[in-house]
């Protein structure tokens, strides 16, 4: 996958986690919401493995545990 394609993802990605979000924020059904707060919360960690393997083909490994340090 090209950087390209991956940041593209990574967009995608976002917009997914922010509408799951707020249609959680505006959800009255206590159920629902925890159930899309969850998906959110998994899209996260999905978005974060998508940057990680932009990120480690952009830079040296040893600057990339540094920043994730920070």
């Amino acid at each position: 996958m090209s950087a390209k394609s991956e940041l593209k993802s990574a967009t995608r990605q976002c917009a997914f986690i922010h509408r799951l979000v707020i249609e959680a924020e505006a959800c009255t059904d206590t159920d629902r919401a925890g159930l899309l707060y969850g998906m959110a919360k998994e899209e996260s960690g999905n978005l974060a493995k998508t940057l990680t393997t932009l990120l480690a083909r952009k830079r040296p490994a040893h600057q990339l545990a540094r920043a994730r340090a920070a």
